[in-house]
């Protein structure tokens, strides 16, 4: 009696275009969403409505524990290479929505979350992921990028890292009901830790964003153009074509993604965030360069229980400019998981990754680390609530 339940879920706004046989199938979709719930679930947010307020409030976490271990084979010994050994690597993150119906008709939502992680050998640090306030089709703040497609989610290595975000300020509407375009103004720089160094510009990053959904497949296009401080400034440009198709073999539930990005002076926006992790040891803000990245990934459901991932990588990327440092770094990674997933809210796993490095970047101290082989496994633990 001092609480009624709700749920946060996205907000139900018409395209723009909409088809002339839009009628005929709310009637058929709204037949099929009892069957459709079991799926929806994971995009859901359950809440509570507080007495003399018309306002859901949802508050979720996600509590993570792994035992890795971690081998080093680089070309060049001595005392930089860390040795080969276990670390315990706990982590945790908390989540509060909101979301308020105006009686406009737009929703408002807000959004905050942090995460807390271990770093052997160094303080545990606290990251804020997201804190955004959106109104209808606009959100701002602190959230993912709108350039942003394939993000290695369903890998514990690269999940337990801070999300590549950004300061944002975007506007994202369907166009059909198969068509979804996003507009974003973003400062990439003032995103988490996980962001490559960029320098200070005098305008935000301009990112255009176009997706394609239609049953199993979603195709996702996107281009970003920045300003690079200098003398003379220049234009820095990133495009990404990003592909998922849903499908079934033998009988059992799948997925195969790929992804390639390509960036001139755009060094942010490639490369996954355990790329970015590494390679941020490496760049200065002042750098001029030229990349791409490419992943190819695919999941496998082989029962209600359990599932498997694998993905293969490879991040290039060259600086070019005599006048500075010069050279190249090149970062290739196999990595594949087993879940196990007996209940909601549970799972545990195996995941093994494989990187070879390689950098020669002229007149610049770099980690011996980079110019060789990892060899890396987890045993993981995740609960959610």
């Amino acid at each position: 009696m001092l609480a009624r339940s709700c749920i946060i879920k996205a907000p139900d706004i018409a395209p723009v275009f909409p088809s002339p046989d839009a009628e005929a199938k709310t009637a058929e979709d709204s037949s099929d969403d009892k069957d459709d719930d079991d799926d929806d679930d994971d995009d859901d947010s359950p809440g509570l409505i507080l007495p003399g307020s018309a306002t859901c409030l949802a508050i979720s976490g996600t509590l993570t524990a792994g035992l890795q271990f971690d081998s080093y084979r680089v070309p060049r010994g001595g005392s930089q290479v860390p040795p080969d050994g276990f670390t315990w690597l706990p982590s945790a993150s908390f989540r509060i929505e909101t979301a308020h119906d105006l009686a406009s008709g737009l929703r408002l939502g807000t959004a905050f979350e942090m995460s807390v992680a271990t770093n052997p050998g160094q303080p545990d640090s606290v990251t804020l992921d997201e804190a955004t306030v959106t109104l209808g089709t606009v959100t701002f703040g602190l959230t993912d990028s709108r350039f942003n497609f394939w993000t290695g989610d369903e890998f514990a290595f690269s999940a337990r890292l801070p999300a590549r975000n950004a300061t944002l300020i975007a506007w994202e509407r369907d166009l059909t009901d198969r068509w979804n375009l996003a507009l974003s103004l973003e400062e990439p720089s003032a995103g988490t830790t996980a962001s490559l160094p960029a320098p200070a510009s005098r305008v935000p990053d301009g990112v255009a964003r176009i997706t394609y959904t239609n049953g199993p497949l979603t195709v996702h296009l996107a281009g970003a153009l920045r300003e690079v401080a200098g003398r003379p400034a220049r234009l820095g440009r990133a495009g990404i074509l990003g592909a998922t198709y849903e499908l079934n073999v033998l009988g059992a539930a799948g997925e195969v993604t790929a992804q390639i990005a390509g960036a001139i002076d755009a060094a942010p926006y490639i490369g996954s965030s355990l790329d970015a992790a590494v390679v941020r040891q490496v760049l200065l803000p002042q750098d001029s360069t030229r990349g791409f990245s490419a992943v190819l990934a695919a999941r496998r459901e082989w029962s209600e229980h359990w599932a498997s991932n694998v993905y293969v990588s490879r991040y290039l990327i060259t600086l070019p400019l005599p006048a500075q440092a010069k050279g190249k770094l090149r970062i290739d990674r196999l990595a594949a998981n087993l879940v196990w997933t007996p209940l909601d809210g549970f799972k545990a796993g195996f995941e093994a990754t494989l990187a070879w490095g390689r950098a020669e970047i002229a007149s610049r101290t770099l980690p011996a680390t980079l110019g060789g082989r990892q060899i890396s496994g987890q045993l993981f633990l995740e609960r959610t609530f």
